[in-house]
């Protein structure tokens, strides 16, 4: 397994990506995430227009033909994309339990600018949906469809109006606990969307029935097309609640013969501000290896 050597974060990026994310008042539902457990009844706003006040970052909305809602998500867009016709590829970064459109959004966008000021990524678009508590999956019974809100409705929307590199080479996931479950899920499910796929605490237990066992036949079903086309990246905590969770998924992708790079943090428990810290800039880096060079 390939290990990346990531600098770490100046105090006042560190301190910007705690205030900014808010992570410390969703620590329960994370919990929650975490465990594997189904969302409990909670109220969800889609549409979140107070996002951080930083350069290159704008929320918007998207009426979601799926839903029937007004959905909110933040792009953000590097220095360079002001000048010239350049192409980008994209990160779409995936928000743990109890968060929005805004929770991270300061905070990984910081991530990725410092990476492209330094040299170590090309120049990189992030955005950040909206998921609400749905596990990045639809949920028909409940008119909840994050799934197909994200893969048919948002991804083609942001490649009709941003200059993306509008292909898989062009396109990866990440994201932290519920979000790094579904990053994971939707990278396995749809191999020829995503090149890459990097979680945090990746909550891959679930207790919707029936989900556990789709992931596991999806995997096994698109292995000839995930296999040396999409890379992922698990990097979990030795105290965190969704260690036990990643085993199953590391075991299959052993049996299929399908590769993945794993690092597990020792005394780290479900804390983003911890995995930020320590770990940041080798998931930009992981990302951003496998990505073109600005295109026409």
């Amino acid at each position: 397994m390939s290990r990346i050597c990531c600098r770490g974060l100046p105090v006042i990026l560190v301190t910007a990506v705690i205030s900014l994310g808010g992570w410390t008042t969703v620590a329960e539902a994370q919990a929650d995430a975490a465990k594997g457990a189904r969302p409990a009844a909670r109220e969800v706003k889609w549409n979140n227009p107070d996002s951080p006040k930083l350069p290159g970052l704008e929320h918007r909305t998207l009426a979601s033909e799926s839903m029937g809602l007004e959905i909110g998500f933040n792009v953000w867009v590097p220095p360079a994309y002001a000048t010239g016709d350049d192409r980008y590829p994209v990160i779409y970064f995936l928000h743990g339990m109890g968060g929005n459109e805004n929770s991270d959004a300061g905070g990984f966008s910081g991530l990725v600018r410092q990476s492209i000021v330094d040299g170590k990524v090309p120049s990189t678009i992030c955005v950040f949906p909206n998921g609400g508590t749905s596990g990045y999956m639809d949920h028909p019974d409940t008119k909840v469809m994050v799934e197909t809100f994200l893969i048919k409705e948002l991804i083609p929307y942001v490649d009709a109006n941003w200059r993306t590199v509008a292909t898989r080479d062009g396109r990866a996931l990440a994201g932290f606990s519920m979000g790094g479950g579904g990053a994971m899920r939707l990278a396995v499910k749809y191999p020829d969307t995503f090149c890459a796929a990097a979680s945090w605490a990746a909550a891959l237990g679930s207790r919707r029935p029936g989900a556990a066992e789709a992931l596991r036949e999806q995997l096994q079903t698109n292995a000839d097309r995930i296999r040396d086309r999409v890379r992922f990246l698990m990097i979990v905590g030795e105290k965190d609640q969704t260690l036990a969770s990643h085993e199953p998924f590391k075991a299959q992708l052993d049996d299929l013969n399908l590769a993945y790079d794993y690092k597990l943090l020792p005394g780290v428990g479900h804390d983003l501000g911890r995995y930020h810290r320590d770990t940041g800039r080798e998931v930009v880096e992981f990302l951003g290896a496998g990505f073109p060079k600005q295109a026409k």
